[in-house]
Parts: C-alpha cells; structure tokens; sequence
C-alpha cells in the first residue's frame, strides 16, 4: 500500500499536470526575466543617459553565491556550460520528473508522457525565433534562451518515445495492435513522432556544425510534428498555438528585413583570410548583436549569422568574415572577383539582447580569442562613444575600458587596427571621460618578449596597447584590475572565443569579485 502510494501522480489529472509543467518552465522564464528587467528599465526611463554604479559593501554569502554560478562547469563532459545553466538544467529535469512520476501499470497512465510531448515542445516553438518574444520584451539573451529551447526538445523527444514504446507494447501484449492502427488519429500521432525524432537526429552537434543546411531545413517538419499533434491530441492547441504564432509573426519580420535598401560602402581584405563589410542602411540597436547575411553571388538560399562589430552609435554596420568554413571561403572568393563592383548583399537582422547593461558598470573589461574580437569591439566601442556623447554632463563616467585580445600571429591584429586607433584617440581627449588600456597577446609565436616589443611583431601592427608573448594570465590580469586600477567597484566582463578562454575567464571572475565588488559575466555564444 505503501508503495503504491509512492508512485501515485502528483497531479491526477493529466491535461491539469501538463497545464502546471507548462507554467513552472515559463515560471523560470519569468525569474529569468526579472533579473534582468530592473536594469532595463532604467535605461529605458533614463532614455540611456545613465550613470556608472558607484563603490558598493556586498554580503559576504552573496559574493560566495555569485562566484559559484560564475565559475565555469566542473563536470568534464560539460565543459561547454557553467554552473548557473547546471543549475538551470537541473531544474528542469527535476520538472520532467516530478510531473511525469507515475505507475506506469494501466494504458491511461501513459497519457501523462504524451500530455508532457506537447507541453515540451510548445516551449520549444517559444523559444528559438529570432525577433523573440522573450529576448524583446523580457529581455532574455538567446545564450540562455537556446539551452531552453534545446532542454525542451530533448525533452520531447524522451516523452513522446515512452509514451508510443509504452502504449504499443500494451496493444501488442494484448494482440490489439493491428486493429489499432486502423485509427486515423493513431497513425497520425505515429507520424508525429517520427517528425520528432528526425529533427532530433539532424540536431546533434557533429550534425549542425557540419551540415547545417540539412539541420536548419529538417527542422521545418516540426510544422508536421504541430498538425499531427493537433489532430492527435484534444487539447494541444493551448500548447502549440501560442509558440506557431510567435514564428508566423517572426517569418513576417524576417521577410520585411530583408527587402531593405543595404548597400556596401566599403571592403576591405587583411591578412589571415579576413575580409570587413561596412554596409549602408544596416545598423545595430545594441553592441554585440548579430545578423545573417546572404551573398546573391554565393548562393541565393544560404544565409549565414555574423557579429556586428560596429556599436549602436554608428551609421553602418561592420562585418568581419573569417574564411574558416566553405560559406565563408566562398564568401571572400566572390568579395575578391568583384574587385572594384560593389557586391550585392542581403541583411536580416540586428538581433539579439545583452544580458548587460554595459553603461552602467564603471569597468569594462572585453577579453577575445581571434576573431572573437568582434563583440569586444562593438562593447568598447559603445562604451567610449557613448562616454564621449555624454559630455560634461553631471554625474557621467568615470568609465575604465581594458581590452585583452589574444592572437596566434601578430599580423592579425592589423584586422582592427584603424578601429583601436580612432578609439584610442577619442578616449584620449580630456573631454571624455573614459579610459581605455589595451594589450594585444601572441600565442602562436615563439619569440622574447623584447623581440615582440622592437622587432617583426610590433613592425606588423602600428595601433594602441602593450603586446606580449603567450598565453595571458587572466586570473592577474582581472586581480590586478579589481585590486588596484578600480577597487570598489563592480566589473562587467564579455568574453567571446574558445572554449578553453571562456573557462579561463569564468575562473579569473569568480576570484576577482569579492565584498568590495563583483564580476558579472556575458559570454558572447556564437549559436544558431
């Protein structure tokens, strides 16, 4: 008797416990949403002219809370995540469970997995639109959005596949199966399935890094998956409908985006397979956003997402393409035959929200693996721009910008030398009050420090900041920040580059913040 009581639902009915799984993740969404807000809303009442936090005592058990969502994951299969999404993950496994806990002895009780499927993949129709709901209006960045969205597809894929093995080995022990499959909404529900696990395939990593194309264009049977679960269930509509109707609105948006008048101004090759786009009638709304262009002369179906290395204060939008892949191979071969033609380009975008708010932090620190140098750009860009719009206005700066980007050949760092120059010279004007430190690390090289500051490496590259050979220690570098160049005072941190750099910071933030003020993180996730 007992045991039976153990297994008993938590919620009887099971349309109602679906209902309440369904609001518990939106639930989080909002939580998610609420961190966030206050911020936003102040620069939004402010009309952006807001002004750096000033020194701050923290709570002792806040500052040790903080640096352990901070810190990177110590799990070695999950190097990829760090604690606070470990948390959020477990959460919502937690969820799956505690809604799907069941006896699992008669063949009404395996409804509850079928009830889950459509809950779980109505919150994965939410979740990955570009123009999103909740990245517009809840102001929740698509690096924390795209985890949820692939949670909850996973987690559809679990429920529906317990709930068709379950319900056919019990037609098949009772000899039912044959007769069951005479029925239209059964089949119909079997071809839903199969949609499902199809888009689940395609969607592995290995999949959607090499073959994206296949990945993207699979996954347009979720509207298969939708009509077959709406036929199948009586009351999937309040599920599904919601989430159909954010991508409509978002197919509508993306089309109107791209019959805009977006004309190249300039394009400009470097060294190390990087061409830079500056393009006319494009500009950002925020720094670090994202868009997806598309090459008429490279392939009239793919479009491929690219940061905006420009910040919101400026007129046009800068692009920089690394040939790294066959889109961006094919991309720099069509933008070197066009030679003195201006290239026809198609942009869809700016998207994406920042977690941050990076005005209101008195320090900055931008740190860049490679072309991951993008995002820092834009930030570092935004912030003195933006100090130098300020003016002598009261109460406004002083900022601090420290830019630490690594590189595996010093000429690389020629890609955004004209850029680190104009900033250098605007921060330097007493005018503005910002300050701006740059230091620019070799990697790939083996030469001397005194080789690198006299020879070939600083002959490659005439712009700002100190230039150092090997790997940065970030762990001194964001100490030395903390402790002497802004004691008291919180620090935003952007991170944007190889995994190994993301953890690397992770680590340095979660031992750079203490009583007298803390590092908050914003890793720049380049996912689609």
């Amino acid at each position: 008797m007992q045991l039976h009581y153990m297994f008993r639902p938590v919620i009887s009915d099971q349309h109602t416990a679906a209902r309440a799984y369904f609001l518990s993740v939106l639930g989080m969404l909002f939580i998610e949403s609420m961190l966030r807000a206050p911020a936003y809303l102040l620069v939004l009442w402010k009309k952006g002219n807001i002004t750096p936090r000033g020194p701050r005592r923290r709570w002792l058990p806040s500052v040790w809370l903080h640096s352990l969502l901070t810190r990177p994951s110590p799990v070695p299969f999950l190097t990829d995540h760090h604690a606070a999404s470990i948390c959020r993950c477990l959460v919502f496994v937690a969820l799956n469970i505690l809604f799907g806990w069941n006896r699992i002895r008669y063949s009404t009780d395996f409804q509850i997995y079928g009830w889950l499927t459509i809950a779980n993949a109505g919150l994965a129709l939410l979740l990955p639109t570009r123009t999103n709901l909740f990245c517009v209006v809840a102001r929740i960045p698509a690096s924390i959005l795209l985890p949820y969205h692939r949670w909850a597809g996973i987690a559809a894929v679990t429920h529906a596949s317990l709930h068709f093995g379950l319900t056919a080995q019990n037609y098949i022990r009772t000899n039912q199966f044959d007769v069951v499959l005479e029925n239209t909404r059964i089949r119909v529900g079997i071809m839903a399935w199969m949609a499902l696990a199809i888009i689940f395939l395609t969607s592995v990593r290995i999949v959607r890094r090499r073959a994206f194309e296949l990945f993207y264009y699979v996954h347009f049977l979720f509207l298969v998956f939708v009509a077959g679960g709406l036929y199948h269930a009586a009351y999937a509509s309040e599920f599904l409908l919601p989430g159909l109707c954010l991508w409509v609105i978002d197919r509508v948006w993306r089309f109107c985006y791209r019959f805009r008048n977006a004309t190249v101004r300039s394009v400009t090759h470097h060294a190390g397979d990087l061409v830079k786009l500056e393009v006319e009638g494009v500009r950002a709304i925020s720094p670090a956003q994202m868009a997806w262009i598309q090459l008429p002369g490279v392939s009239r179906a793919q479009w491929h997402p690219f940061t905006i290395a420009s910040a919101p204060e400026e007129e046009t939008a800068t692009f920089a393409i690394r040939g790294l892949g066959r889109y961006t191979k094919k991309v720099q071969q069509q933008l070197e035959s066009c030679q003195n033609n201006t290239p026809k380009v198609r942009v869809d975008g700016p998207y994406g929200v920042g977690r941050l708010q990076w005005p209101q932090y008195p320090v900055v620190a931008v740190v860049a693996g490679g072309i991951g140098i993008t995002p820092a750009i834009s930030i570092a860009s935004h912030m003195i721009r933006r100090a130098a719009n300020s003016g002598s206005r009261t109460g406004a700066g002083p900022w601090h910008v420290y830019l630490l980007w690594t590189l595996s050949e010093s000429r690389h760092a020629a890609w955004f030398e004209q850029e680190l120059k104009a900033l250098t010279a605007l921060a330097s004007r007493p005018d503005v009050p910002v300050t701006l430190d740059i230091s620019i690390h070799i990697t790939g090289q083996r030469k001397t420090v005194e080789e690198c500051e006299t020879g070939e490496d600083r002959a490659k590259y005439n712009g700002p900041g100190e230039i150092s050979q090997g790997r940065p220690d970030l762990t001194a570098w964001l100490g030395r920040i903390a402790r002497e160049r802004a004691p008291g005072l919180d620090m935003a941190l952007s991170v944007c580059g190889p995994q190994s750099l993301k953890n690397a910071a992770r680590t340095a933030a979660a031992r750079a913040s203490s009583r007298d003020g803390l590092v908050y993180v914003e890793e720049e996730v380049f996912e689609v």
